[in-house]
């Protein structure tokens, strides 16, 4: 007997000096014995018959009961980690075993507690890619992820900060609060951003969650204190190296263990992930529609720029009736009233007729240099004496706003017809917004211009508060006689013959509205980048056949002052004599509608000379290309008139 009391008394002795901490808990997980490592851990706790609940963090009776007799890891509210073991006797009687562990020591035991936590996060996050899915609205998928993210690191609090610089806009904010701990949030709201300026400088640099305490020589503590939390994670959602957004998590007690940092760490991760989800399928929807409406309006171009040539054939034969019947007819009031009238209506016939022809024929007629900040000034004024006082205009016009080659007048009117909209969609007061700036497009930021090619633009904006467009007429606007005016206010022409100029301009237009919010128009033209112009080495002569002698006269002295020999002629058959003589060309450019014989037809009788020289065909129809193979008729490049001088210049130092 009394060797096992002394054997009793000796295990007892070996366990309380043993280096490793122990403790044993009873039925009721109230700590009954421990030892004096055990002791030391927890200096400043009185164990005895402390419930392990109150020891441990996030630790609940049911967890420990369901436990079994599968040792589980555990961490202390000083972040030390445990093993609880449970020890049965019998069928009833049991106690609890408890081995404080270094974290090094404890890679191989199995964490049936954080088990647990990893099968809820990967359910919640199955439910949220589900929900993804289904689910199109930004605001709902990341009120849900933020939500699950409180609810799995025993959060009191989170909140979504959304990163806008890319808009220009301040950050945008999702709260939940269920500890009701920050009131007053919107005051709140402009300090968080000031916080921020600085810790995302931290995030950017470091790509990870960074804690916040309540301790000056914590980076966040200034936010911890104005949350009102004993400790916070914040955690950047980067995607391809661009900070999104950033999910900050607080407590108002007790601080996070790694795993539950981890959770908050993935859950970032995942909201990136929807944050970008979302607006690629967004982009994709508008890219699908922009190109659906291009389609579209090419094909109703084409159409329209084939019966616009017929009019206009009908329309000379109309006018030079007219003028016939003035002389033929006596001067009698009644005759003269219809002459009158047949005259306007076929002048209003012409003036629609060009509207098609400027948008089925992407084409300025006239281009020249153009300083947008002029314009810009010159719009403003008009605005600002004509339209009503009612209405707030507000220009914001960028200084040195890069030159752009095109027709002035042509982009005068697209801008000011945008004025002239916006004001007519505002009922008595509103604003409208006047803006005009310089835009690089690159890869940095294609993404939000997909349509537009690397380079240098000008970027053009109208924007009003006025009633807004429907989104089913979003998709119409450009079509041509679509208006939601009434037919006395509006031909429906306006931004249909709007869109064809600013794609003769190598531009692109975008549209963005909401009803009742107003919409904005953001009209892209590319700068002028000055073409280099190479000076010949030798002299070369051109022969030029163009039967318009102002427009031949202009285009001898361009090419002349670049160092070419030019030869006027105003036929084809003048241009089989010239080559049939003794005299060397270097390159022919022909019109196609000349008398006598037009420009393909003298390119074919060209070839039949066995004369190699390079031909260049100038027409004012697009359709010609179409209707003629002209690589096989020997024509060696196709320009279209009215002539753009650089592209011309640059076509002929590439042929010779």
């Amino acid at each position: 007997m009394s060797d096992k009391i002394t054997s009793k008394n000796l295990l007892v002795k070996l366990l309380e000096t043993d280096d490793t901490a122990f403790a044993i808990a009873d039925k009721s997980q109230k700590i009954v014995w421990y030892n004096l490592a055990f002791k030391k851990k927890f200096k400043n706790l009185d164990l005895d018959r402390k419930k392990l609940t109150s020891i441990f963090k996030n630790l609940s009776p049911d967890e420990i009961d369901k436990a079994k007799n599968n040792p589980f890891l555990v961490q202390t509210k000083k972040n030390k980690t445990a093993e609880i073991s449970k020890i049965k006797f019998d069928s009833k009687d049991f106690i609890f075993k408890i081995k404080l562990s270094d974290k090094e020591n404890i890679k191989n035991l199995r964490p049936v507690l954080l088990d647990q936590q990893q099968v809820q996060f990967v359910k919640e996050l199955h439910n949220i890619l589900t929900l993804l899915i289904k689910e199109s609205s930004l605001q709902k998928l990341s009120g849900e992820i933020l939500t699950k993210c409180i609810s799995l690191s025993n959060s009191s609090f989170g909140i979504i900060v959304y990163n806008n610089k890319k808009e220009n806009k301040k950050h945008t904010f999702t709260l939940i609060d269920n500890g009701k701990t920050l009131d007053n949030f919107d005051e709140l709201g402009a300090e968080i951003e000031t916080n921020l300026s600085f810790l995302n400088k931290w995030l950017n640099s470091y790509r990870r969650s960074l804690i916040g305490r309540n301790q000056p020589e914590y980076l966040a503590s200034g936010l911890t204190q104005l949350l009102k939390a004993d400790e916070i994670i914040l955690s950047p959602c980067i995607f391809e190296n661009n900070h999104i957004a950033t999910i900050i998590t607080g407590r108002t007690k007790n601080n996070y263990t790694d795993f539950e940092i981890n959770t908050i760490e993935q859950f970032a991760a995942l909201l990136s992930f929807t944050i970008t989800s979302i607006k690629t399928r967004e982009l994709n929807t508008a890219l699908e529609t922009r190109l659906l409406q291009s389609q579209k309006l090419e094909t109703i171009g084409k159409l329209s720029s084939g019966m616009a040539h017929d009019f206009s054939n009908l329309l000379s034969s109309i006018f030079g009736s007219v003028n016939l019947l003035r002389k033929r007819v006596p001067e009698n009031e009644g005759v003269i009233k219809l002459i009158d009238n047949i005259e306007n209506c076929s002048i209003r016939a012409r003036d629609l007729t060009k509207g098609l022809l400027s948008f089925g024929k992407p084409t300025p007629r006239r281009k020249e240099l153009i300083k947008p900040n002029i314009l810009l000034n010159e719009i403003s004024k008009v605005v600002i004496q004509t339209f009503p006082k009612t209405l707030n205009f507000k220009p914001f016009i960028q200084d040195d706003l890069f030159e752009i080659l095109g027709n002035g007048t042509e982009i005068y009117q697209v801008l000011l017809n945008l004025c002239v909209n916006a004001k007519e969609a505002i009922e008595k007061t509103g604003t409208i917004t006047f803006s005009g700036k310089n835009i690089i497009v690159d890869k940095k930021n294609n993404i939000e211009h997909p349509l537009l090619k690397p380079g240098k633009y000008v970027w053009f904006s109208v924007k009003d508060s006025g009633s807004g467009i429907e989104e089913e007429n979003l998709l119409k606007i450009f079509d041509p006689y679509f208006s939601t005016k009434t037919k006395d206010t509006g031909s429906g022409l306006g931004l249909y013959v709007t869109y064809g100029i600013i794609k003769a301009h190598n531009g692109e237009v975008e549209v963005s509205s909401k009803p009742n919010k107003g919409t904005t128009f953001d009209v892209f033209i590319p700068s002028y980048e000055p073409t280099k112009i190479k000076i010949p080495e030798e002299e070369k002569i051109i022969l030029l056949a163009e039967d318009e002698v102002m427009l031949s006269d202009l285009l001898s002295e361009l090419l002349e002052s670049t160092g070419y020999n030019v030869l006027k002629v105003y036929n084809g058959t003048e241009v089989l004599k010239v080559l049939t003589e003794e005299l060397k060309v270097d390159m022919v450019i022909l019109d196609y509608n000349m008398p006598e014989m037009n420009g393909v037809d003298c390119a074919k009788k060209i070839r039949k000379l066995n004369l190699e020289m390079p031909i260049i065909l100038s027409t004012g129809s697009m359709s010609i290309s179409d209707n003629h193979d002209l690589k096989k008729i020997g024509i060696s490049a196709f320009v279209t008139k009215p002539y753009e001088f650089d592209q011309l210049l640059e076509t002929i130092q590439k042929l010779l």
